[in-house]
């Protein structure tokens, strides 16, 4: 069951369904359990990080409602964060390529291309690469393991997300990348 829906069911967050069968967060709900799980929200207008370019994050989960989630989490972790979601590892791929994201988040087992051969993809066929890559995983570490070498440097969690683990994740990992590089002015 994933995560989202387990919470949902839990009681933890408020949800409902649409018409087409997806199921849709209450914002509100949704904030106070980041904020109960020790995240943190951007502050409603503030510009993030001066006049820094925003962190890009792409969010890769073949799941609605874990990408809705992800991405939430994200936003906690970067506040101010361009998040862009796709549903595989070659939705991913041509993502990547368009944009090169500063950090990738990627969910491990997807139809038509997971989350690894996204990454083996990246590795040897890739010009543009993330500065950050987080891969969540249901998986054990065992069978993670026998998908073979990770060809990149990938930092690893856990389905079901903690959301707390995910969030300091993410946050030492942007904060070991640096700044990046101020917007040129305009004009």
């Amino acid at each position: 069951m994933p995560t989202v829906q387990r919470w949902v069911d839990q009681g933890h967050l408020k949800a409902w369904k649409t018409i087409g069968g997806h199921r849709r967060l209450d914002a509100d709900s949704t904030d106070r359990f980041i904020a109960a799980q020790g995240g943190s929200e951007a502050p409603a207008g503030e510009p993030a990080r001066g006049d820094r370019k925003p962190i890009s994050v792409l969010v890769v989960d073949d799941n609605p409602d874990d990408r809705e989630l992800i991405g939430v989490l994200v936003e906690a972790a970067i506040p101010g964060a361009q998040v862009d979601h796709a549903e595989n590892g070659f939705e991913a791929l041509v993502a990547i390529g368009h944009w090169a994201p500063d950090v990738v988040v990627t969910d491990i087992m997807m139809p038509h291309m997971n989350g690894f051969e996204m990454l083996r993809h990246l590795a040897t066929d890739s010009s543009v690469r993330p500065r950050l890559i987080v891969a969540v995983s249901g998986l054990s570490p065992a069978r993670l393991a026998a998908l073979g070498e990770w060809p990149l440097a990938v930092k690893v969690v856990a389905k079901p997300i903690d959301p707390r683990l995910f969030i300091g994740t993410l946050k030492a990992g942007v904060a070991a990348l640096g700044d990046p590089p101020a917007e040129p002015p305009a004009g």
